[in-house]
């Protein structure tokens, strides 16, 4: 892995005694940084540790723990499904759909839920595992796609605003998705919240004033820098400060929308004029 990939490489043999579900993962900070949610490359071994599968997986943690082993389960075959429809067939040639087999003990294992959060992969034999080379080569392109499906929307559902009206094109609609898996991400939207407040930087709009105490420290981030503008499927490097503003629902719906001025400057200032004229 390219020492300026700006990934994240974690393991788990296991704590106090070795894991019967351990793991080697690698998280895209845009994503995620850790193994209980967002989706990731991982290396995931069986129960009896004669086979590895390197696959595009998801956290589970998080989910199970708040929906539950079934509704856990359901919603990670359905990103899953979202994730192989974002890569077309030639680009995941070298990658099997088929389902993994990591041998979970019962149905509340941790190996249970990363059988149906597998998008995509490869199944390596310990008795058969190919060359040094080929598995870098393997793990490059799991990597690549990785970026791809971020840039093309991730797990977010297929729909976009307004039941899809707002965007004539697929290019529209991967931008709309793409931003907004830009803007859901905590760390990013956290950081741009503490550092711009929290009042419309467009109608100055304070959920605090108008709410009380359930307004408090509400907003929204939105992602100021065109999508357009950001390389398919490569690292992404985006500042809280500079690449955010913070805005209230509304203006953050309008900034979305069809026919809404680029820039967000140029939207703040079409807003005022409207503001002059009624």
């Amino acid at each position: 892995m390219p020492s300026d990939s700006g990934l994240i490489i974690e393991a788990s043999p296991g704590k106090g005694r070795w894991s019967d579900a351990p793991w080697i993962a690698i998280f895209d900070p845009l994503v995620t940084d850790t193994a209980q949610r967002g989706y990731y490359p991982v290396y995931l071994f069986t129960r009896t540790l004669d086979t590895v599968y390197l696959s595009i997986n998801q956290g589970m943690t998080e989910l199970r723990d708040e929906l539950g082993t079934k509704g856990a389960q359901v919603l990670l075959r359905s990103r899953a499904k979202i994730m192989r429809t974002r890569i077309t067939t030639e680009e995941r040639q070298h990658f099997s759909v088929s389902n993994i087999d990591l041998q979970p003990p019962n149905a509340q294992h941790r190996l249970a839920f990363y059988e149906p959060g597998h998008s995509f992969g490869i199944k390596y034999n310990y008795s058969n595992l190919p060359s040094n080379d080929q598995l870098v080569e393997d793990l490059q392109r799991i990597v690549r796609l990785y970026r791809l499906i971020t840039s093309r929307g991730g797990v977010n559902p297929l729909d976009t605003p307004d039941g899809g009206s707002s965007f004539g094109t697929l290019e529209e609609k991967r931008n709309y998705r793409y931003h907004r898996v830009v803007e859901r991400n905590r760390k990013l939207a956290l950081e741009a919240k503490r550092i711009h407040g929290y009042v419309c930087q467009v109608c100055h709009f304070n959920f605090e004033k108008k709410y009380g105490r359930l307004g408090i420290e509400y907003i929204e981030a939105h992602h100021l820098t065109p999508i357009s503008e950001l390389p398919e499927g490569e690292r992404v490097e985006l500042s809280p400060k500079n690449d955010f503003a913070v805005v209230c629902a509304n203006c953050h719906r309008m900034l979305h929308r069809k026919g809404a001025p680029i820039s967000f400057e140029e939207f703040a200032k079409m807003y005022k004029s409207i503001r002059k004229t009624s």
